[in-house]
């Protein structure tokens, strides 16, 4: 049975213009889908909801006093309480005589309003947005819930200062959020609802005034534990998978060589990146492109074409064009670099991971890069030191077979985010091996978090249901905007490469190596073993963006 409330504590009473016939027929009608309010799905917004405006300023100063926990993932950046049925009545009775009329009076009244039968069950939250703070795109869905309601406790609250509650429409045939058809602004004494179910598409918009916060009140009925739920509308397809293709032999190694910095290549280096990865599972290169390179890149980037990539469940990101590219484009070099099996070599000498496989013997393996037989090579030498003769080996035997890649050139603004998605480790046997930068498990701890730095490759070893995201990039970034390669290698081997160091070098350089260049230390200006991992729980003023390398 749900407890009373003690007959000496003020009353909380719903106003009596939402108890009337009028008043029902007009549910019944929103939840039938014949009224306005029925789309995108049912919902309800009921101004001056409570009829004792002072016992809701006190309810508003009792939930400030209690205790708010930061919260911020790939969904949300906000504050919340505990459950307010974890507060004791003696410390907090105004919330928990609250909770009380939810359980009784609301409960009840919803059922009589929608003829929709709900049980005791109800969670309650306190949610304070400050600047910056945001809620992205979801639908509520989760097993038992039946309707969603949240009480605005704000004050003086103005379109300026963002913060709507923002209802999505669906695309027809994938079931996918597509657009925000729209807002709600959070008022005081408003009282917010909607039927959750399987097209229940919203977010919360960011607040963007300075010194407000939007403060509520919310949670969700259930349905009776002993009732099956069978949520209405069509739950959403699943999303295409992400085309995979193998590295690459469309490349020479003057294009290799002239866009990825010297230090990185030379095989003096490799030693000591592997060692630093070995401890860490995770390197950030700097100055990790030839300046020139990088510069004219960044400057081809801010000409060219980008088209937005949703759905918004998932992400909002601008992503490159590349059928626009045009055929001496630097950009089309550059992903060539990237999709080539002579940067899954490197990549094998930087980490000790199997993308390339690498034989141990006294001479080394070197694989024709050309494309049209002038002789380019990708070379790899053993510990033994040069190697006496060269032959060329056939590249289907020397590549990781498994290995499979995914790339691409994003940019991010104001307002862009990648939430955690599992299509690039839909096969959890294959293990992620990723230049995207911003970690996160399926628990709430962060494991590793890489704020976006010019130039900077971010390569980390992703193991089997470990995700990415990138932070809502929020109102402070104003007109800034940030590019990344994005790359992803599949199947990776775990084993060590059986050779400690190789060279993109042609003949000539390769057979002038000497001993000294094997011994080089390492540039602390590129990069810093002591470099320590960003700290989880940053401080919120930033811009967003968390997580990709590259930019501007």
């Amino acid at each position: 049975m749900a407890s009373s409330i003690s007959s000496t504590s003020p009353k909380f009473i719903i106003n009596e213009n939402y108890k009337n016939n009028e008043f029902k027929n007009k549910i019944i009608s929103i939840l039938e889908g014949n009224h306005e309010d029925s789309h995108p799905f049912p919902h309800f917004h009921l101004t001056d909801f409570l009829t004792n405006l002072s016992l809701v300023k006190d309810l508003k100063n009792e939930l400030n006093s209690v205790a708010w926990i930061p919260k911020s993932n790939d969904l949300l950046s906000l504050n919340q309480t505990v459950d307010i049925a974890n507060l004791l009545e003696e410390h907090y009775p105004i919330l928990y005589n609250f909770r009380q009329f939810l359980i009784n009076d609301v409960r009840r009244w919803l059922m009589l309003m929608t003829g929709v039968h709900l049980g005791e069950k109800l969670a309650l939250t306190g949610s304070r947005y400050s600047t910056g703070d945001c809620l992205l795109t979801h639908d509520d869905k989760l097993e038992g819930r039946a309707f969603a309601f949240v009480l605005y406790l704000n004050t003086d609250w103005a379109v300026e200062d963002g913060g709507d509650l923002c209802l999505y429409n669906c695309d027809q045939t994938t079931k996918f959020p597509e657009k925000i058809i729209k807002k709600i602004r959070p008022i005081e004494n408003s009282f917010s609802l909607f039927r959750v179910q399987n097209n229940s598409w919203h977010s919360v918009s960011e607040v963007l005034s300075e010194g407000k916060e939007r403060l509520s009140l919310n949670g969700w009925f259930h349905y009776p534990e002993d009732v099956e739920v069978l949520f209405v509308g069509d739950s959403p397809v699943s999303e295409e998978p992400i085309p995979r293709s193998k590295p690459s032999m469309d490349t020479t190694l003057a294009e290799v060589t002239s866009w990825l910095n010297n230090n990185y290549v030379s095989p003096g280096q490799h030693k000591n990146i592997k060692r630093i990865f070995a401890h860490k599972s995770q390197l950030s290169l700097r100055h990790f492109l030839n300046s020139d390179k990088y510069n004219s890149a960044l400057q081809e980037l801010e000409t060219a074409s980008f088209t937005c990539i949703g759905p918004p469940n998932k992400r909002n990101v601008w992503r490159l064009v590349e059928s626009q590219l045009e055929e001496n484009s630097h950009l089309k070099s550059l992903l060539r670099v990237f999709r080539s099996e002579a940067i899954t070599l490197l990549l094998t000498q930087w980490t000790g991971l199997h993308l390339h496989e690498i034989r141990k013997s006294g001479g080394g393996a070197i694989i024709n890069e050309g494309n049209n037989g002038e002789g380019d090579e990708v070379t790899t030498t053993s510990d033994n030191g040069p190697p006496s003769k060269k032959s060329k080996i056939n590249s289907k035997e020397e590549i990781n077979r498994d290995v499979e890649l995914v790339s691409f050139i994003n940019r991010f603004d104001q307002g862009c985010y990648s939430m955690a998605d599992d299509q690039l480790i839909a096969h959890s046997v294959d293990n992620g091996f990723s230049f995207i930068s911003y970690f996160s498990s399926g628990e709430e701890d962060e494991i590793i978090r890489v704020i976006p730095t010019l130039n900077t490759a971010a390569i980390v070893f992703r193991e089997p249901g470990v995700l990415n995201f990138t932070k809502y990039v929020n109102h402070r970034a104003g007109s800034d905007h940030f590019f990344t390669l994005n790359c992803t290698f599949f199947g990776v081997c775990t084993g060590e490469s059986e050779s400690e160091e190789s060279s993109l070098n042609s003949k000539s350089i390769h057979e002038d190596d000497s001993e000294d260049e094997d011994e080089e230390e390492f540039g602390s200006e590129d990069f810093d073993e002591n470099e320590e991992e960003e700290e989880e729980g940053k401080d919120n003023n930033n811009e967003g963006g968390d997580g990709n390398c590259g930019g501007h």
